[in-house]
Formats: structure tokens, C-alpha cells, sequence
């Protein structure tokens, strides 16, 4: 996932530095396929699954207004589940509210919905294989100013068997003002 990201926002980037002359613009960039895994484990009920490694990026050459994340989520599996995205700025590993789940031989944390989650999106499964996003928010946009931010999600009703993720399609739209 990280470095699918990181290949989109450079792209995103570059488009943003070629517009800087406009007052305010939106910049509409394709992002690469982006795949992530995911099972229900023990006390992760109610908790968000953070990869351990944040999505890193360069950040634009100016602050974005807004940033909105549109793309379908594929499943390897047909589900009956509701994903709920959030985003932090700050790392899990220094949170005492997240519990390192490498014991499980996933690199991964699980946290406590805190002040640092913001809810950022859903994803609705009804014993399908695929479910539209979209992502946005005030942490999702000031990450993409800052270059790194982590995308977690919390699930109910996932197996206890591996779930692989793909978010297909995904278009990062970008208002930007100077």
C-alpha cells in the first residue's frame, strides 16, 4: 500500500507545482492500485487496525484545502461487512492506547478509537466482493500537506481467516488556494 501511494502523490506533486500560478485550483490525479490485508483477531473488537509503516509521500509545494479519495474496495472473498476508514497523524507505536500486533506475525496496531482517529470514510459489503470509498477529512488532507499519514480501518464481522483488500480505481481530488 505504502508504495503504491507513494508513486500516485509524487504524480499528484508534480501536477500541483505546474499549477501554482492560479488562485485556486482542483487537481483531479490517478492513483495506483493499493492492497492491504485483514482478519479478525483477538481483542481487536472495536479497536483500528494502523499498518505499522505510515503511507509517505513528497508533500505538495502548497497546502491543500481539501483532498477527497474515490475508488472501489475489492475483497478476495464475498463479505457482509461494514468497513469504517480512519486517519491519524500520529504514530501508533508512541500511543499507549495501541497494542503492537507483530505477536500475531502481522505488522500492524491495534488502537483504541482516541483524539488522534478521524473517521474518514466507509466501505458497505452485502455479500458482495466490492463496496465504493471515499476518504476525506481534515487529518487526511493536513497528512497530504505533511507527506505521511496512516489509513486504518476498523471492521465488524470480518473472518478469522486473512482478508485481502484492493482498492481499485482510487482518484485523489485535490483543492488547493493560495
Amino acid at each position: 500500500m505504502r508504495e503504491g501511494f507513494r508513486i500516485g502523490l509524487k504524480s499528484l506533486v508534480l501536477s500541483l507545482g505546474f499549477l501554482l500560478a492560479a488562485c485556486s485550483f482542483t487537481v483531479t490525479v490517478t492513483l495506483p492500485d493499493q492492497t492491504f490485508r485483514a482478519q479478525a483477531l483477538p481483542n481487536t473488537q472495536d479497536k483500528i487496525l494502523y499498518p505499522k509503516n505510515p503511507a509517505t509521500f513528497d508533500p505538495p509545494p502548497v497546502s491543500p484545502k481539501s483532498v477527497v479519495i474515490q475508488g472501489t474496495l475489492e475483497a478476495d472473498q464475498p463479505l457482509n461487512t461494514t468497513l469504517t476508514f480512519y486517519v491519524r497523524l500520529k504514530d501508533p507505536k508512541t500511543d499507549p492506547g495501541c497494542m503492537d500486533l507483530s505477536i500475531y506475525n502481522i505488522p500492524a496496531y491495534a488502537c483504541s478509537i482516541g483524539p488522534d482517529d478521524e473517521k474518514s470514510g466507509e466501505a458497505f459489503f452485502n455479500n458482495s466482493f466490492f463496496a465504493p470509498l471515499t476518504l476525506t477529512g481534515r487529518n487526511l488532507t493536513q497528512g497530504i500537506a505533511q507527506g505521511q499519514f496512516w489509513l486504518g480501518l476498523e471492521a465488524q464481522g470480518l473472518p478469522s481467516r486473512m482478508v485481502t483488500f484492493t482498492l481499485k480505481n482510487a482518484k485523489a481530488t485535490v483543492t488547493v488556494g493560495l
